[in-house]
C-alpha cells in the first residue's frame, strides 16, 4: 500500500480551518497519534482515552483483559477484539498538555452542514442499520433537524439545519414576499423591493435555547395560517418591526 492509496472519502462531511490543521500538525509532531488509548508508563495514569475504557469496561466488565508486552499492550475482548494501548514515558507536565490536545476542539475539524446532511440523509434511509443510527445519536449531530426538515417536505419550504463547532444550531432559510402580521393580513410585495423575483439566503447559529423559541414561533405562525417557514420568518420579523419601529 501506498500513501496515495489512502484516498479521501469524497462523502467525508468533516473540514477544518488552517489554524486548526497547524495546530493538529504540532500535536502530532509533539505527542504522537493521541486517538487511541494512550497510557503514560512514568505516572500509572491514562492519557487519552478514557471515555473509551470506561465504555469498554462498561460493556464488558470483568472480562476485558490487557495482553501484550515490550509496549505491545492491548485491551482485549471476550471476543478477541483489540484495541491497541500506546505506550509513553512523559513527564507530568508533557502528559498534562497530551491529555488537553487529546481532548481540544481546536486542533481538531468541524462539520460542513450540506456535507453533513447529506450523509445523515443517506444513512437514514439505508438498509440494515437496525437500531445503530438512534443509538450512535447520529441525528443528533444536527440540532432541531428533525423539527426543521418536517417542515422543510411542505410545499415552498427551504429550510435546512446545521451545527457549529460548539454544537449550536443555525438556521438556514431561503426568504421571499408573502407574510403580514399575525392578524392574518399580507404584506404586499411591493413593500420590499426585489422581493418578488429575488431570493436571499441566510444561516444564523442558534444555541439549543434561541433554536427553541426561533421554533415554536414559526409553530405559532404556522397555527395562524403561514404556509411556507420563510413567510412565517416573514411575518414574525414584520410584527416585530411594527411593534417597535415608533419606538
Amino acid at each position: 500500500m501506498n500513501i496515495a492509496d489512502l484516498k479521501p472519502a469524497p462523502y467525508n462531511p468533516r473540514t477544518i480551518t488552517p489554524e486548526a490543521l497547524s495546530a493538529l500538525e504540532t500535536s502530532l509532531g509533539e505527542f504522537g497519534d493521541l486517538s487511541g488509548i494512550t497510557w503514560n508508563q512514568r505516572s500509572g495514569h491514562v492519557v487519552a482515552g478514557h471515555q473509551r475504557l470506561d465504555a469498554l469496561k462498561r460493556k464488558y466488565g470483568s472480562k476485558l483483559k490487557v495482553s501484550g508486552k515490550d509496549g505491545a499492550h492491548a485491551v482485549v475482548t471476550p471476543a478477541g477484539e483489540r484495541f491497541p494501548i500506546r505506550v509513553v514515558d512523559w513527564p507530568e507536565a508533557q502528559e498534562k498538555a497530551a491529555n488537553l490536545a487529546a481532548n481540544s476542539p481546536f486542533l481538531a475539524g468541524s462539520f460542513d452542514s450540506k456535507g453533513l446532511e447529506a450523509v445523515l440523509t443517506d444513512l437514514n434511509a439505508a438498509d440494515g442499520l437496525g437500531t445503530l443510527f438512534g443509538d450512535l445519536r447520529l441525528a443528533e449531530l444536527l440540532p432541531g433537524a428533525a423539527d426543521l426538515l418536517a417542515l422543510a417536505t411542505e410545499p415552498g419550504a427551504l429550510v435546512a439545519a446545521s451545527s457549529g463547532d460548539n454544537g449550536s444550531g443555525a438556521v438556514s432559510v431561503g426568504g421571499g414576499a408573502g407574510a403580514g402580521d399575525f392578524a392574518g393580513g399580507v404584506a404586499a410585495a411591493a413593500d420590499v423591493p426585489g422581493a418578488a423575483t429575488e431570493w436571499l439566503n441566510f444561516a444564523v447559529p442558534l444555541t439549543a435555547a434561541q433554536h427553541q423559541v426561533v421554533m415554536q414561533a414559526i409553530r405559532i405562525a404556522k397555527a395562524r395560517g403561514c404556509e411556507k417557514v420563510s413567510d412565517c420568518l416573514h411575518l414574525i420579523a414584520s410584527t416585530y418591526v411594527k411593534e417597535h419601529e415608533d419606538g
